[in-house]
């Protein structure tokens, strides 16, 4: 199975502003997330708590840049991801997100969430689907950006 990934930095982060980092749209295969994360370079200690979601989403983002997701192995069977990547959407798309979609609350001064997935609690993501991880800043926040990643098989 080969394995890709896709980073990014986002733009500053505004107050109360949701804001798509990442969206992964799966072809017509399934893909299993690997591990995923976002972290924070906040230098003021009023901001507020930034909520990061990760899940699948029932419709896409369409003013995200489109990314090239990069292989994570060398066993030459990597011919091209199968699953589109966009990053950094400038608004906030339509759709909701699943019931199942993670919530964390983050401290945006250096807060690092990073979550691994095991076998055993693999999030799968079903074919001709949206998987995104989303920031959504409290009611302050200032000069504040997220470096935000996902790993992936297919």
């Amino acid at each position: 199975m080969p394995g890709w990934s896709v980073t990014t930095t986002t733009a500053t982060l505004v107050a109360s502003t949701a804001v798509s980092a990442i969206e992964l749209r799966t072809g017509a295969l399934p893909i299993k997330i690997v591990k995923w994360w976002a972290d924070f370079n906040s230098a003021t200690s009023t901001d507020k708590p930034v909520l990061v979601q990760a899940g699948r989403f029932s419709a896409a983002v369409t003013t995200n840049t489109a990314a090239t997701p990069a292989a994570m192995s060398y066993l030459g069977a990597e011919t091209g991801a199968q699953t589109a990547a966009g990053v950094n959407a400038t608004t906030e798309g339509a759709g909701t997100a699943a019931a199942q979609t993670e919530a964390h609350n983050v401290a945006p001064q250096g807060g690092l969430y990073a979550a691994w997935e095991t076998d055993d609690t693999a999030l799968w993501v079903p074919p001709n689907s949206f998987w995104r991880l989303r920031i959504t800043p409290g009611s302050a926040i200032t000069a504040t950006t997220a470096n935000c990643g996902v790993v992936w098989v297919e």
